[in-house]
């Protein structure tokens, strides 16, 4: 390539450059309609939502909090069915996939088959029974061990 050519080139890219330049910083700016409230109501009422002003969204809001307070008034407490240690209730434990240790302990917990989701959860990590825990139904009592539990979780 000679001198002359090179220049040529070079221009012709210069060129190319301004063209598509001006192209870009032109074309691109498409104004966007400003959108004001009446027309965004309209756009959520069409997809299926309410709209509601701030006044009326409040008032539901403690309408919903009075009627919640009188039904916790009204609702008088049941008296506890007396308690004897003799009797346990029996939980059965449905483990399906995809439940981790975590989520089996917070269960017997809230279920009053254990006292402490943590320290269950703790002992079968600290024991390998966390990863040998099968699907299944299990039958379990609140007298039953942490390792009498493991066991039976684990059909071991």
């Amino acid at each position: 390539m000679n001198r002359r050519n090179t220049r040529a080139f070079a221009f012709g890219v210069l060129i190319s450059v301004c063209i598509i330049g001006i192209f870009y910083f032109n074309i691109g700016d498409k104004k966007i309609p400003e959108m004001n409230i009446d027309h965004a109501k309209n756009f959520l009422e069409e997809k299926g939502y309410v709209v509601l002003s701030k006044d009326k969204y409040d008032q539901m809001e403690k309408t919903l909090s009075n009627q919640t307070n009188k039904a916790e008034k009204e609702q008088s407490p049941l008296p506890d069915p007396p308690k004897s240690e003799e009797s346990t209730a029996a939980y059965q434990l449905e483990i399906v996939s995809g439940m981790v240790s975590r989520d089996i302990a917070e269960i017997l917990a809230k279920e009053k088959v254990i006292d402490d989701a943590n320290r269950f959860e703790v002992y079968l990590e600290e024991n390998g029974y966390s990863k040998k825990i099968q699907l299944g139904s299990f039958n379990l009592t609140a007298k039953m061990s942490y390792k009498d539990i493991a066991k039976i979780i684990t059909k071991s």
